[in-house]
């Protein structure tokens, strides 16, 4: 079976830049070391000076050079590039990751397509419009809804990465509806645990939607109850840099700066000592589907606390891997922290709970197997539309 994987992908493996990347990379590792298979991965970069193919950890790497146009006609051109380019392969098979550009070439490329979604657009959007919008960012976040839609409404097959998203989208939608969670390196399973008592670590970008402002004042208030709590924030504060200003006011008007840490965006090794040494994972967003973050934290052992919202229950089994919070209940936020640093039995018990269901749900080798089992399913039923048969 030749499998198409279109999405993004990093060409350095210690350097993954968010969720979906992190879920490529290890969906392809996973894959490739299936019997028969063989795997193309394709992929936009801004930095490529001109389109290269390169074998890399036994999958070959279609880099594409990302067209830089006008914005309302970047992801179409992108898309059609990228539809020429997987045809030239003729895969059985075409996996997208994103109901964006990547969803649009893969449909777009003749080969029975299926799409992972990995955000939900409209949801998403909902929490900027909180803050307020400019018409530009109103425009531009009305166009990525619909091309949302678009692509849903073409395609046949959804690879749902939470129960959450396939309930969200059935009405989008008329595809087959595949429930598949995502993959965690298996060197988060292999951690050590040199949890350092009171660290806590939020790891996500420093944008609106993960409410870190949020964690900030709940950890201001953990911390006269619990003096030895730190915490660490592990992520980028490119995003929304007017935010992450924000965060950094907050921590100096309140004298934090001693115990709160920027760390910004870290490499896998150090992301992986992040997640060692801490106690628990914190991640209080407004909005999730199936944040890798906390699938990573689990497969540590690492008791999470995070917002009861979206996928984010499913994930931690209604609250018996994880403690769950409202994003806006600050109270409940510092004293679920609290119990995490300071209840020992608790952290272990949850951390245990956590740790088995990671080894059932997220190892890449489980994932892998159940995704080529979609991949099947849809060949097979291509095959019996056309009245062809497969070969044995």
């Amino acid at each position: 079976m030749r499998v198409a994987i279109l999405g993004a992908y990093s060409l350095q493996d210690n350097r993954i830049s968010g969720g979906p990347e992190a879920v490529v990379v290890q969906l392809a590792d996973g894959l490739r070391r299936l019997p028969g298979l063989e795997v193309h991965i394709f992929t936009t970069s801004s930095r490529a000076g001109q389109d290269n193919i390169q074998q890399r950890a036994g999958v070959t790497v279609h880099t594409l050079r990302l067209r830089h146009v006008p914005r309302w006609t970047l992801v179409r051109a992108n898309a059609r590039a990228l539809a020429q380019a997987v045809r030239r392969v003729a895969p059985d098979v075409a996996h997208a990751h994103s109901a964006g550009t990547y969803a649009d070439a893969a449909l777009s490329s003749g080969a029975p397509a299926v799409i992972t979604v990995h955000g939900i657009i409209r949801q998403e959007a909902q929490v900027f419009r909180r803050y307020g919008l400019t018409w530009r960012e109103s425009l531009s976040w009305q166009y990525e809804e619909w091309y949302e839609r678009r692509s849903l409404a073409r395609a046949a097959d959804v690879i749902a990465i939470s129960p959450y998203v396939a309930t969200f989208y059935r009405a989008m939608t008329q595809a087959h509806m595949h429930l598949v969670e995502n993959p965690v390196a298996d060197a988060y399973f292999n951690l050590p645990d040199a949890a350092q008592p009171g660290v806590i670590l939020c790891a996500g970008r420093i944008i609106r939607r993960k409410n870190i402002l949020g964690l900030l004042q709940a950890f201001g208030d953990l911390r006269r109850i619990a003096p030895q709590a730190r915490l660490r924030l592990a992520g980028d504060e490119h995003s929304e840099p007017e935010y992450a200003a924000q965060c950094r006011q907050f921590v100096a008007e309140q004298g934090l700066g001693e115990v709160v840490s920027f760390l910004g965006w870290l490499d896998e090794s150090a992301m992986q000592a992040e997640y060692s040494r801490c106690a628990c994972l914190a991640l209080p967003s407004w909005q999730e589907t199936a944040p890798v973050a906390i699938e990573q934290a689990m497969a540590a052992g690492k008791v999470v606390v995070a917002s009861d919202v979206g996928g984010v229950p499913h994930l931690l089994a209604g609250g018996q891997a994880g403690l769950l919070v409202r994003p806006d209940d600050s109270a409940g936020l510092a004293e679920a922290l609290r119990q995490a640093v300071q209840d020992d039995v608790l952290r272990q018990r949850l951390g245990q709970v956590a740790r088995c269901e990671a080894e059932k749900r997220f190892r890449s080798s489980v994932v892998a197997q159940q995704t080529a089992a979609v991949y099947e399913e849809i060949i097979a039923r291509r095959l019996a539309r056309s009245g062809d048969r497969p070969e044995r």
